[in-house]
């Protein structure tokens, strides 16, 4: 089974931003100005030849098929079958004078819990080259459960990509897990279809090179 996670860059959801002591002008590159150069996946959730990128034919939408993204705790499990991650890196490149940020992330999965259990799902979202900007969410599902889940990551504009470029890496480091691992009962959570995200976008300030 494959348990899906799907990403859309939405440059019609451009918003009016003001930074202090700036004035921005309100932005969206043109849809066909915007092009995914690669998208890469690695980790425990994403292992290679177990995730599998699609990129549409305008190279603004893609989405990623995952068929091991599942955390197990109880009898039997071990550290590694009660936690994995995966981190999907996003190269865009995009017209100079503009940057962007995540509006929403909605993650959507499976988790059956037995009572003692904590279920949880992380995502963190940072630009390459600026890991002191890590903007996090995370949900906790308590036992007993068993159905499916919903977090809205809600990112809104705490970090934009540095102006001055016509590129930057988004990366989205997302986790699941179980905890404690050693319970009676055997618990179970997955990552699944559809997990989404938005981007807004803003022109640069053209007196500053920065975000």
């Amino acid at each position: 089974m494959r348990f899906f996670a799907g990403l859309l860059l939405a440059g019609a959801a451009a918003a009016a931003v003001v930074t202090p002591g700036r004035s921005l002008a309100v932005g969206t590159p043109a849809p066909g100005e915007i092009k995914i150069i690669n998208v890469t996946a690695i980790g425990s959730g994403c292992p290679a030849g177990h995730a599998y990128v699609n990129v549409d034919a305008t190279g603004t939408i893609f989405d990623v098929a995952f068929d091991e993204y599942i955390v197990s705790a109880g009898p039997g499990s071990s550290v590694s079958d009660s936690r994995k991650n995966c981190r999907i890196s996003i190269n865009l490149q995009f017209p100079s004078g503009y940057q962007f940020s995540v509006i929403e992330t909605r993650f959507t999965g499976y988790a059956s819990l037995s009572e003692g259990q904590t279920g949880t799902c992380r995502a963190g979202y940072t630009f390459a080259g600026d890991s002191s900007q890590e903007v996090v969410f995370q949900k906790n599902i308590l036992a007993p459960y068993e159905d499916n889940y919903n977090m809205i990551a809600g990112v809104g504009i705490e970090s934009f990509s540095r102006c001055g470029g016509t590129t930057a890496i988004l990366n989205v480091n997302s986790e699941i897990r179980i905890t404690p691992i050693s319970t009676p009962y055997r618990g179970t959570m997955t990552v699944r279809a559809p997990c989404k995200t938005t981007l807004q976008w803003r022109r640069c300030d053209p007196a500053s090179s920065e975000a």
